[in-house]
């Protein structure tokens, strides 16, 4: 697919860290492009939580796997998944989660109270979680994420990022809005053709999930097609 003319960004969605091998993981190294995100599923930082999900690895080989991935590519977004509340997870399981998530600094993460579904054997699991306890660990997990997310987008504050504009905000329609080759939300003022180009942005201000910023290019020769080619979205590149 990286050989195919005219196809400038290439995703992962959603991949399972079991299948993440050596050449996965040389291809992230090499192939330009390769978009710098990858969303990584954890779960959970507990190791006994992952077996009863039957997840086939642990908390450890996790962290090693994202250590990988960033010394394969500088710069590049990592986002995950994780269930709190599972069956049987004590205070010391969300304690090792809660201490995952701080260490590894997610540039976002999409985080689940854990609900019975029937027919599915946790649903069958003693140990259920009260509910109040599982809105307060999730409650408790989206601040630590909701902080290095911000964190993540006030380092690119002051630099160019290139854009896939996707059209208008949802929330300003009088804004287009894109995303960057990590994944991150930018808004900024444009002329509507600008929708499914490739345009490069100096993000000026960070507020929450969202960058805000000013392209680079005079919007009529944006229009046109012109642009710089390849900037990065990462402050720690060149």
């Amino acid at each position: 697919m990286h050989e195919i003319d005219g196809l400038e960004r290439l995703r992962f969605t959603s991949p399972h860290p079991i299948g993440f091998r050596d050449d996965l993981i040389d291809a992230i190294s090499r192939l330009s492009k390769i978009a710098e995100h990858v969303h990584l599923p954890l779960q959970s930082g507990s190791n006994k939580i992952l077996r009863a999900m039957h997840r086939a690895y642990t908390a450890e080989k996790y962290v090693d796997l994202v250590r990988q991935i960033r010394q394969a590519r500088n710069g590049i977004a990592i986002t995950t998944d994780i269930i709190v509340g599972f069956p049987g997870e004590t205070e010391i399981d969300y304690k090792q989660t809660r201490d995952l998530v701080e260490q590894i600094q997610f540039d976002n993460a999409f985080v689940f109270r854990y609900s019975p579904r029937r027919g599915t054997p946790a649903a069958e699991m003693p140990n259920q979680i009260a509910e109040h306890v599982k809105e307060e660990r999730n409650q408790d997990l989206l601040r630590i994420v909701n902080e290095s997310t911000r964190r993540a987008g006030e380092r690119l504050v002051g630099y160019n990022v290139e854009i896939l504009c996707e059209g208008p905000s949802k929330t300003n329609p009088a804004r287009l809005m894109g995303r960057t080759r990590t994944n991150k939300i930018v808004v900024f003022e444009g002329d509507e053709e600008l929708g499914g180009k490739l345009v490069d942005v100096r993000v000026q201000q960070a507020n929450g999930f969202s960058l805000y910023g000013t392209p680079i290019l005079p919007i009529s020769r944006a229009s046109n097609g012109s642009r710089v080619r390849h900037r990065t979205d990462s402050p720690w590149r060149t």
